[in-house]
């Protein structure tokens, strides 16, 4: 099988597009696939883009800004039998007025999100220094 090289962008986009196939499969509603579809664009950005946060964003403002970019600036670089483009455009614009109509709510979810992430971090360094028989 053929090595794909893929940016960061485009590899988020095919994620997204399996995490709501198996969404849409399981007979998840409307309502539920954008909330969840959600949970991992924040959890994909706290994962892997926390160094170019701006702190001038909201939370919420900041995976809008990495949704909108990841979708316009790389969706046309993947090859369309990849991913449903129709389909993540819908989940994409639900996943806007989510974020715009639930302000709250997103920024909540974005800061428990976020603990979590860094709390298994610090969990999964200190499991490391144990295995690694240091001594503090």
């Amino acid at each position: 099988m053929k090595k794909i090289n893929m940016s960061l962008m485009e590899r988020y986009l095919l994620l997204l597009d399996r995490f709501v196939d198996k969404l849409d499969e399981s007979g998840f509603s409307e309502a539920e696939i954008t909330e969840q579809s959600y949970l991992f664009c924040a959890g994909f950005y706290i994962k892997y883009q926390q160094d170019i946060e701006n702190l001038t964003f909201s939370n919420r403002e900041v995976v809008l800004s990495f949704l909108l970019l990841s979708y316009y600036c790389h969706i046309e670089k993947i090859s369309d039998d990849l991913i449903d483009k129709a389909r993540l455009n819908k989940v994409f614009l639900s996943i806007i007025s989510f974020i715009i109509n639930n302000g709250g709510r997103t920024e909540r979810i974005y800061v428990h999100e976020k603990k979590k992430y860094d709390a298994n971090k610090l969990i999964r360094a200190s499991t490391n220094v144990r295995k690694s028989g240091c001594r503090l």
